[in-house]
């Protein structure tokens, strides 16, 4: 049976682009993204927002029945324009993959509602990377999250899996198999406090296995659309 998926979307923004502003441009070209998302068999719900850090990047996280949901709607005649659409707020290429999370949906971790701000992190393996090997990174990140849920102050939700597709990354040679960790936060500030603490500090090689080759780490303020 078909597992449930996250796609995810990273879009360049051209300048002086807010597509937090309905009215704008940019803001209508969001709204009918959304209506024709709506319309799919398949489609769930989906989370949109910039990355904190850099705010040219729009993130958005689609939630969908399964990943052969996704591709129907792809192969649809309509697909096309569609995604032409979206590229006029684009500067540059949009970056697409497919997450399998658990928990699904990670709204737990994702939703503005329940969690303000999501630290999303990029845990960066060989793509030969033996599945005991991925079985033994999951126990230790699990147990990580375990002393989030006890120790960390201002922890709202994670949901965490493997990226359907394969990567590229420059500290990885070939091809990389990457796993995505959505932390949610009360605040930045929250999490960069956790971070000067004991409990991080005594336990965060849990997420630092010797395969891992690279890791990559931004902010999110998502909101479910």
């Amino acid at each position: 049976m078909s597992r449930p998926v996250t796609e995810i979307v990273s879009i360049p923004l051209q300048p002086g682009v807010n597509v937090d502003d309905a009215d704008s441009p940019a803001g209508k070209v969001i709204s009918d993204t959304l209506a024709t998302l709506v319309q799919q068999e398949g489609y769930q719900r989906a989370y949109k927002g910039v990355h904190v850090e850099n705010p040219s990047i729009l993130q958005l996280y689609i939630d969908w029945d399964s990943i052969d949901a996704h591709k129907k709607f792809m192969s649809q005649s309509y697909y096309g324009p569609f995604a032409k659409h979206i590229s006029a707020i684009a500067d540059g290429d949009l970056n697409v993959f497919h997450a399998e999370f658990t928990p699904h949906p990670p709204t737990s971790a994702v939703s503005g509602t329940s969690s303000p701000v999501t630290e999303v992190v990029g845990h960066y393996f060989p793509a030969s990377l033996p599945d005991s090997d991925k079985s033994s990174f999951e126990s230790d990140l699990n147990k990580f999250v375990k002393v989030l849920e006890e120790k960390a102050e201002g922890f709202k939700g994670f949901a965490g899996g493997w990226i359907v597709e394969e990567q590229d990354h420059e500290e990885v040679e070939g091809k990389a198999k990457l796993w995505q960790s959505c932390i949610g936060w009360t605040s930045v500030e929250a999490h960069m406090a956790f971070r000067k603490t004991h409990a991080f500090k005594d336990n965060v090689y849990l997420m630092r296995p010797e395969m891992k080759k690279a890791t990559t780490m931004h902010h999110v303020r998502f909101q479910e659309v």
